[in-house]
Order: C-alpha cells, then structure tokens, then sequence
C-alpha cells in the first residue's frame, strides 16, 4: 500500500512539474525583433515617427525594431494587418488620428472596430497642419485664395496623402468654413502629395509639416497659414488659421502607437514605459523638433480618450459633409 501510494506521489508531482514546465520556458519579452507597421508609403510624417522611435527603442529593449509599409486605403490595409497579428508585442502600429477616431466614420465596410480591436500603448505626437500653395498662385494669403476660389468655384485643386487622412478631413472642413466649392486630390502619402504642389499638378495642400517645411524653407512653396491655436516656432511670421480668418479650421494631427487587442497587459506596459522614455530622449526630441513633431508620451487610457473624443468630433465633420469611401 505505502509503495502504491509512494508511486502516486512522484507521478502527481512529476505531472505537476511538466506543468509548469512552458510558464518557466516563456522567454522574457521582447525576445525577438519587433516589427512597427507603418499604414503609409515611406516618407511621410508617420513613417519618420515611426523610424525615430524604432531606432530609439531598438537600443532600450535591445533587439531590433523593424518597420513594414503596407499602404492602402487611407491606412486601412496595414491596420487590418496589425489586427489580425498574433496578440503577442511583435507587431505593433504607428497609428494616425484618422485611422482610429475618422475611418470608422468614412468607410461603411470597414473590416476592423477602431475601438475594439487595438490596444493602445501611447500616444507618440502631434502637429497641426500647415495650408500651403504653389508659388505659381497668385494668392499671397488664405482671404485671396478664398475669393479666387469663390470667383472661380471648383478652380482650386487640394491635394492630401489619401482618402480618409486628417488632411483630406480639413479640406472637407476648409469648404464648409470658407463656404467654398474645391477639388480634392488624393495621392498615396505625404511625399507625393507635396510633390503634386511642386509641380503645379494641384493649387495646394493642407499638409503636414515635415511634408511641405523643406520645400517652404527652400521657397519651392508658400505657406499661408497655420491650422492650429498658435503660431510655429519654424514660422513665425505664418499666421494662424484664426489670424487669417478661419478660425473654425483648426487641425492638430496626432500619433499613436497600438497594439493588436488581447497583448498581455504586462507587454501594453513595457512598450509604453520604453515609448515614453525614448519620446524624451535629446536624440528623438530633436528629430521631431526639426520636422514639427511635438512628442506626446501618454498613458495607454489617455490614448484611448482622445481617440474617443476625436470619434465623436470627426463623426459629426463626417456625417456633414457626406464624405463616404468604399
């Protein structure tokens, strides 16, 4: 009997062991490389956010930090992507403002829930927008531009990286504010819509700085005004939307960094603590400086917030203008 139940003994403590046996072998995160899928084609603002950041948590977390563009439907493609990646801190995404608070608004067929469907890490930055023309136009300020447009309806040709993005919003937005009728142009990023303006193929943009600020400092291009609540420290003598007339058009474009819903929270929590100690970083602070970037370390839940708030806002600019895409 005693043998018997010395044989049970070892039995249930062995098979307890070979239990625990995979929770002891789980390596501790991040073991592999991590890749930051960027939604946008190289070039634009999101993909240098999302290089900077890359690089400076590639030296904190001590493996390499990798970024993928998957562009496509105003970043619905690399979204979709992102969401259905294993729930593990391995794939994660530089979000826009529009993806998680706009294009739920914008396309009916939307095959992800912005809400439900990520975990928010941190919020990485924001900017406002800059509204610029080609030096070709003879409007020196948005009032001149505004009366051209009025005197000539549809003369105007607008120009934003793609349906659905921020820029593309405040064009919609431009046109209920200045009570104007325009063209929007839609092109496959931040880089091409700025060469679009370059090259006369559109009057102009409501653009991201680190889009149109080299060719604004080169004199390839006129800023007009600036879309936010206060002038840029890189161009001062550039008013405000406000300063020119338009103070209902105020647009600060911000970034975050998700993650697919269902990451362990104990890897929400690295990750944000890592982001937002890069985002104060010398080296990541004067990257973003040089492009307009201002860097927005956040709690998960304060990323989840704004986006909430920025859905409602959206919602309602959406619905307005009847702006659908399939």
């Amino acid at each position: 009997m005693q043998r018997r139940q010395l044989t049970r003994l070892v039995l249930a403590l062995g098979a307890a062991l070979l239990g625990t046996a995979p929770a002891l072998a789980q390596p501790a995160y991040p073991a592999k490389p991590i890749t930051i899928v960027v939604p946008f084609v190289p070039g634009g603002p999101v993909d240098v956010m999302a290089r900077t950041l890359g690089d400076a948590l590639s030296k904190s977390l001590n493996v390499a930090v990798v970024v993928d563009n998957r562009a496509g439907a105003g970043g619905n493609v690399g979204s979709q992507y992102v969401v259905r990646a294993p729930a593990d801190g391995y794939t994660l995404l530089m979000a826009t403002g529009s993806i998680l608070s706009i294009n739920e608004a914008l396309y009916p067929k939307l095959a992800f829930n912005p809400a439900k469907d990520f975990a928010p890490v941190s919020l990485v930055g924001d900017m406002p927008l800059i509204f610029t023309v080609n030096t070709s136009v003879p409007a020196k300020s948005v009032a001149e531009l505004v009366a051209q447009a009025k005197a000539k309806p549809d003369s105007l040709l607008l120009s934003s990286p793609g349906n659905g993005t921020t820029p593309h919003l405040a064009t919609e937005l431009l046109k209920r504010e200045a009570g104007v009728t325009l063209v929007h142009v839609p092109y496959k990023g931040g880089a091409e819509s700025a060469t679009a303006i370059l090259s006369n193929q559109v009057t102009g943009g409501i653009e991201s700085p680190p889009a149109v600020l080299p060719h604004i400092r080169a004199g390839k291009m006129r800023a007009l005004a600036i879309a936010g609540p206060e002038r840029l420290d890189s161009l001062p003598d550039v008013p405000t939307t406000t300063e020119a007339g338009l103070p209902g058009l105020q647009i600060v474009s911000w970034f975050g960094l998700v993650a697919p819903a269902g990451t362990p929270a104990a890897i929400i929590n690295k990750l944000n603590q890592e982001t937002v100690a890069a985002l104060k970083t010398d080296e990541v602070k004067a990257r973003f400086d040089r492009l307009s970037i201002r860097p927005m370390g956040s709690t998960p839940a304060a990323l989840a917030t704004l986006a909430q708030q920025d859905r409602v806002k959206w919602g309602q600019i959406v619905k307005a203008s009847g702006v659908r895409l399939d």
